[in-house]
């Protein structure tokens, strides 16, 4: 009884695999799940037993010491302080423990996969927009300070992303690439000792970075203008990243707000447009200086000539040999976010076939006409034939 709160599963793919499933339709609702499931935390039930024991010790403790008390026990059967010290190490293994627990069935996926339950084919990067744009206007700005030796000299650097990118190698490859494609395929990676010390000394602790085993051997030098130039070198993913995107509030507006189609846009349309296009630029057009982005001091001039250019590239008719420097790729990922925000607002959720086909009803009250009248039974969950036929 209560099978109708089961997941619609696959009896095939569950015996294969030796897990749940759990087939959904894909929606937004479907991607929202799957992200909550994967960051879910599962501490409170693997450390159930952990707890149920360490809870049951400290009441029996608890309870040698009343009986002390009431003098049911001789003190002097009890050593001074051991029970109360008891109770302390026992908390305070709690504490520290409480957040390590992990279950069985899961262990070994921490272990292999690098502290993660979840499998995925490519990892994530981190595309800082808001960190970008305050670089490029000389704004506060959050980054992490790094502190290395050099030449025996004690030298504090910043560390920041945006910093990376905008000295960036000059070779023609990095010269015509945007900051979103930068983050998919390039990391910076430290060096070692041996790499900064000019004298040849290598330290006992010289380990190379981590995240080196992630990248190609060739390593490419970031410009002199670069604040950690001698302590970073910059090395291609051999698998590309996912960029996740940070942009200023509040983001990439829907495009209807920018009334493409108007000849007289509103004052507030006009401003839509100039963030919207910056925000665009700044992730998939190349440059170094935020003069580059403009034309005719206007960002919305720059990033609709390029728009204009891609449309007439998509053209197979056009004898064009015009190319756009905004990165193709971009606008498809524009086009992308807005058809997120146009599902999300307009396109209603499909229903499920289960849901289409049955008639739910609300149970009779009357013991008479209940399928499980004369039946006795502890199951509290109303049965499915009660709600469907």
């Amino acid at each position: 009884m209560g099978c109708q709160y089961i997941n619609t599963h696959n009896d095939a793919l569950s015996r294969l695999l030796n897990c749940n499933t759990n087939i959904l339709i894909g929606d937004t609702a479907q991607v929202y799940y799957s992200t909550l499931y994967n960051i879910k935390n599962n501490q409170k039930e693997d450390s159930e037993r952990q707890e149920i024991v360490n809870h049951s010790v400290q009441r029996r403790i608890m309870r040698i010491e009343e009986e002390v008390q009431n003098g049911i026990r001789g003190a002097d059967e009890v050593q001074e302080g051991f029970i109360e010290g008891l109770c302390r190490m026992l908390g305070a293994m709690n504490a520290s423990t409480s957040r390590f627990v992990v279950g069985t069935t899961m262990a070994h996926l921490m272990v292999c996969q690098g502290g993660t339950r979840f499998k995925i084919s490519h990892s994530t990067g981190n595309l800082l927009i808001t960190q970008l744009e305050a670089t490029l206007e000389g704004r506060n700005v959050d980054v992490r300070l790094r502190t290395n030796m050099l030449n025996s000299e004690k030298v504090i650097w910043p560390d920041s992303s945006a910093d990376d990118y905008l000295h960036r190698p000059d070779d023609d490859v990095f010269t015509t690439m945007c900051y979103y494609e930068y983050t998919m395929w390039y990391k910076k990676i430290y060096k070692t000792f041996r790499e900064m010390n000019t004298n040849g000394h290598v330290d006992d602790d010289d380990e190379p970075d981590p995240n080196a085993t992630q990248c190609q051997k060739r390593k490419f030098a970031f410009l002199p203008t670069h604040p950690g130039k001698s302590f970073s070198n910059l090395a291609k993913l051999k698998i590309p990243v996912i960029p996740k995107i940070t942009l200023p509030k509040p983001g990439l507006c829907n495009i209807e707000e920018l009334q493409l189609n108007s000849a007289n846009p509103s004052a507030e349309a006009l401003q839509s447009r100039e963030y919207y296009a910056k925000m665009s630029l700044l992730m998939f057009y190349p440059f170094r200086s935020l003069g580059e982005l403009k034309l005719n001091g206007s960002y919305w001039d720059k990033f609709n000539k390029e728009r204009k250019l891609w449309i007439l590239q998509k053209d197979t008719n056009s004898s064009t040999s015009i190319t756009t420097t905004f990165w193709p790729k971009g606008f498809e990922i524009l086009q992308n976010m807005q058809d997120r925000l146009t599902m999300e607002k307009q396109v209603k959720r499909a229903r499920d076939p289960i849901t289409k086909l049955t008639t739910c009803e609300k149970p009779d009250d009357s013991d008479n006409n209940s399928p499980n009248s004369n039946a006795t039974t502890n199951d509290k969950l109303p049965d499915i034939l009660q709600y469907c036929r």
